[in-house]
């Protein structure tokens, strides 16, 4: 193999290494906005819960108020059935006595739905708190799992980089250009392994002269179909083409 072609393949591993922890790392604002994501359901729920709690109180109260209107009318009209000249006027102070009792009665069966609504919305909203609560145990316990192993991946990251630095000042700037080229266009493979039949990386077949010169290690050989350079390793396992 050419010096320069197994120098790069060292390069290559550790490049691939690097930006495969970068990629990573690069997640783990999505990973947390993900794990914040979990909650707003439940957050959501929380809240129209709250408000229909608070929309059933303001309800009860205002029908509070409109039986307080119709006892102090009542009262009002009792006060006046002394008053009265007629019994005429006597039978209607009665009818809207019996009228407003009526309606009282109405609103009094209409408070007592609320009171089973409101019952069961704080029940719901204990169920939602605990749920919550839950939640955000979970959520934060997976936060910091993910912070720490964002942590690890920073530390290799740093060690790649430094072994990516000496590899690359080790490489002829000339080799070391074209490589970078070609990994710009092949998502940073830059090399392939070739075999008697084909390049491992975009399996075309290569002709037989040109293997011949890859075997023989004397000169820097890149693939005819897909641009790679081409190395010899014939006891290494095939790859898979990226």
């Amino acid at each position: 193999m050419h010096p320069e072609v197994e120098k790069l393949l060292k390069l290559q591993e550790t490049d691939l290494q690097v930006q495969h922890y970068n990629g990573r790392i690069e997640l783990l604002p999505k990973q947390l906005a993900a794990l914040e994501a979990k909650l707003n359901g439940t957050l959501q729920a929380l809240e129209a819960n709250k408000q229909r709690i608070a929309k059933t109180a303001s309800e009860r109260k205002k029908l509070e108020g409109g039986i307080q209107d119709l006892e102090a009318k009542n009262s009002k009209y009792r006060g006046q059935l002394t008053d009265v000249k007629t019994n005429e006027q006597y039978r209607a102070l009665l009818h809207e006595i019996d009228f407003n009792e009526k309606e009282v009665r109405k609103i009094e069966d209409s408070i007592l739905v609320l009171m089973e609504q409101d019952e069961a919305l704080r029940k719901e909203l204990q169920t939602i708190e605990r749920q919550l609560q839950q939640e955000k145990a979970l959520v934060e316990s997976e936060k910091k799992a993910a912070q720490a192993e964002v942590a690890r991946d920073r530390e290799i990251l740093a060690e790649l980089e430094r072994q990516q630095e000496v590899l690359t000042r080790s490489v002829e700037p000339a080799v070391l250009s074209t490589y970078r080229r070609i990994g710009k266009f092949r998502k940073g493979v830059a090399l392939a392994r070739a075999t008697q039949e084909s390049c491992q990386a975009c399996h075309v077949r290569i002709r037989p002269h040109v293997v011949s010169q890859v075997m023989a290690g004397e000169q820097i050989v890149t693939c005819d179909s897909c641009s790679r350079i081409l190395y010899w390793k014939p006891d290494a396992p095939y790859e898979a083409s990226s």
